[in-house]
């Protein structure tokens, strides 16, 4: 053989290799996995009064080291907060949070808060216009999470999620918080954490 066809036929494998070799590690799609999480909040007892504001924060974060960048869309955010009247009854407050992405830098550990804080005020039609007592607090979230997966294995890690409320301007009563392993892959992954 020709040694310069040689070195052209070298060459060209040594480029389709290479171009092969970055569809396969970095231009992978992204995986994702969608998620609810529900974290029952620390109760205050508080008396909650038509007209009062209530409101809460969140963060999410992840605590494995060395992952790679994730993006957690929270699609479905609420805090429900469960109120006894002076007859005995119950009603709910319900405080709705707008849809919102959050980027988890790679190798953060630290928590990323969401916009916030998420404001309402508590209607004049509670416990019949009288002052009720706060006897639970429930957080709710449903989400997507995505990664930009650079290796066959896919993203493997623990998503932590945390919330406050408060009422008014008092001090909230601390954080509570919640952590589930998750797995995203996409069909064309293998090894690693992925089937």
């Amino acid at each position: 053989m020709n040694p310069r066809k040689q070195s052209r036929f070298n060459g060209s494998v040594i480029v389709a290799l290479f171009i092969s070799l970055i569809s396969t590690f970095y231009l992978m799609p992204a995986a994702s996995a969608q998620g609810t999480v529900s974290i029952p909040g620390v109760v205050d007892n508080l008396p909650v009064h038509p007209g009062d504001t209530i409101s809460f924060t969140y963060a999410v974060s992840v605590t494995d080291p060395k992952t790679i960048s994730v993006t957690v869309s929270e699609i479905s955010t609420v805090v429900q907060l469960s109120v006894k009247c002076p007859n005995g009854s119950s009603q709910t407050i319900t405080v709705n949070a707008p849809a919102q992405s959050l980027v988890i830098p790679a190798n953060n550990r630290n928590w990323v808060p969401a916009a916030g804080p998420v404001k309402m005020t508590v209607p004049s039609t509670l416990c019949g216009g009288n002052t009720g007592v706060e006897t639970a607090v429930t957080f709710t979230t449903s989400s997507t999470t995505t990664c930009n997966a650079n290796s066959a294995q896919g993203c493997c890690h623990t998503l932590c999620t945390r919330f406050t409320h408060q009422h008014n301007s008092l001090p909230p009563p601390g954080f509570s918080q919640s952590c589930k392993p998750g797995k995203q892959c996409t069909s064309a992954q293998h090894g690693g954490c992925c089937p």
